[in-house]
């Protein structure tokens, strides 16, 4: 029988046809903003390459290889832990105000956009969680046994997990009050450095590091070259860091994206700048130092962090060299002079120097009328009152306030597990050597780092060695007549000549030690 066609069918069939197209374009709007996030989460997972390559050149010689396991630890422990925990904590429904309650273990369903959702979803909230556990790595470098960051970095992505939910899920206490912190100046940075500074108090320093027992030298910069390198990858890497917390390009998110980026970028500029004038001021004109310079440029993309998203472009500058000058006044006059709390990195000033900063920023600067700024109150400085800045130091009250109640616990219960006293946990959670790589993972050292260490003793003892101790300067002349020849068969390739000397810089050590314990005389 044929069908009868009225206007009731054509409606239908309308009706059909809007749902069709309403679905494609959901469909098409989800594919684009999938690309964006996923692109972001991949840029942003190769800032640990970055955070190890910053962290080799901070510490000292030998412990390469223990540093970039610990970046390679953040992401196995945390990618398990953000798996079976981490994601339900954060995002999972049902959900209070404090915590998720389902997901765990995240599975998409039937539905294909809905799967795709949930997965673009977890990459991108992994590469945030691992990217706050990474920040300790540097507080406690050369120092904590390899086993006990393992678990930590287990831990602090459940941790981190429950910061997550508050700011930013549906429904999270902290974002329904009002807080804003659009890229984890907060929620990452500071949620991390306090973490951080906790591992240095249960931790320690490394020794001689403030006794006066070792020289300074000791504890220098091993490679700047490769802070600076690590420095360009986490720049970088920022850009997918801010840009990408839009969660897509649909609609006017791409707007907001691009404002992020500029103003990510003037932050850094205007920090890089104010730290080579800090650190040329710091050191009566003679030096600009690349480590101050590093942390100046970080500390203002921390700070940019949280403000990147409703901020002006001349007010980013202001954002950025403020940033700056707290991250290096915290590293190097509160934590080093004041405190004398060993930070080889300076990611206490960094991250939370520079979050603070962001955040109590965002009080005085948010402009609620800028096209997807996602706020309610406009900063102090653009009328909005004092009410989104008592909001902001809400914020950072409560994330700190997590941080220093569930880290204790975990330092001391893992310290007292591995050093079976219960009043020294700080045995069971060090394991310090003058070098971690080949007494804690095995690796064979290599023959330049005896170069450099016998010239630094040669030019140690020339310091030391009077005018009238011929005896010792003949001495002390074969070793540096080794070393420089060393380094001349290096470069040029002689590597059996290499070799032989290496042997006999070995006998030079035996003779000047013997000399010096008055075994012989010459």
């Amino acid at each position: 029988m044929e069908e009868t066609f009225t206007c009731d069918t054509f409606r239908n069939s309308c009706d059909d046809l809007d749902a069709i197209l309403s679905i494609n374009r959901y469909n098409e709007q989800w594919k684009d903003d999938a690309t964006w996030i996923l692109t972001s989460s991949f840029v942003i997972l190769t800032m640990q390459s970055g955070f190890g390559l910053l962290e080799i050149g901070a510490s000292t010689a030998g412990n390469e290889v223990n540093t970039m396991l610990k970046n390679v630890a953040d992401i196995l422990f945390g990618a398990l832990a953000f798996y079976c925990v981490g994601f339900g904590v954060a995002y999972g429904e049902p959900s209070n105000f404090f915590m998720g309650l389902g997901d765990f273990f995240p599975e998409g369903d039937e539905v294909a956009v809905e799967s795709g959702i949930l997965y673009a979803r977890y990459l991108f909230q992994l590469s945030f969680a691992a990217t706050s556990a990474t920040i300790v790595s540097g507080c406690i470098a050369m120092r904590m046994r390899f086993i006990v960051y393992c678990i930590f970095a287990f831990y602090a992505v459940v941790i981190y997990s429950f910061v997550a939910h508050w700011v930013w899920a549906p429904g999270g206490w902290l974002g329904d009050l009002g807080f804003h912190d659009f890229a984890g100046g907060a929620a990452v940075h500071l949620h991390g450095a306090v973490n951080g500074f906790v591992a240095i108090l249960f931790v320690g320093s490394r020794r001689g590091r403030f006794d006066g027992s070792r020289p300074e030298s000791d504890f220098e910069e091993s490679s700047p070259i490769s802070m600076l390198f690590g420095l360009f990858m986490l720049w970088w890497g920022w850009i997918g860091f801010n840009c990408g917390s839009t969660f897509g390009i649909a609609n006017d998110k791409w707007i907001v994206a691009a404002r992020a980026g500029v103003n990510t970028l003037n932050a850094s500029s205007a920090g890089g700048i104010v730290a080579m004038i800090y650190t040329a001021i710091r050191s009566g004109g003679k030096y600009v130092h690349p480590s101050d310079v590093v942390n100046g440029i970080l500390g203002a993309l921390v700070a940019s962090s949280p403000t990147c998203a409703t901020s002006h472009g001349y007010e980013s500058l202001v954002i950025g060299a403020v940033g700056s000058l707290i991250a290096n006044w915290v590293n190097n006059t509160l934590m080093k002079e004041r405190l004398h709390l060993d930070d080889p990195v300076g990611a206490i000033g960094v991250h939370l120097g520079g979050g603070l900063w962001g955040c109590i920023a965002v009080g005085l600067f948010a402009d609620a009328s800028l096209p997807g700024a996602g706020i309610d109150n406009s900063g102090l400085f653009r009328g909005g009152g004092f009410e989104l800045m008592g909001k902001q130091l809400i914020g950072i009250a409560a994330i700190s306030a997590w941080s220093l109640l569930t880290m204790p616990p975990f330092f001391y219960i893992v310290g007292v597990l591995f050093s079976r006293d219960w009043k020294n946990p700080r045995l069971g959670l060090r394991h310090e050597y003058d070098k971690m790589d080949p007494n804690v993972h095995g690796c064979t050292e290599d023959p330049t780092d005896k170069i450099n260490e016998m010239i630094r003793l040669a030019l140690a003892l020339r310091d030391q060695t009077h005018i009238g101790d011929k005896s010792r300067v003949g001495v002390l002349t074969g070793m540096t007549d080794v070393s420089g020849s060393y380094r001349h068969n290096l470069s040029t390739g002689n590597l059996s000549a290499t070799a032989e000397e290496y042997a006999d810089s070995k006998r030079q050590d035996t003779v000047l030690e013997e000399y010096d314990s008055g075994e012989i005389s010459c």
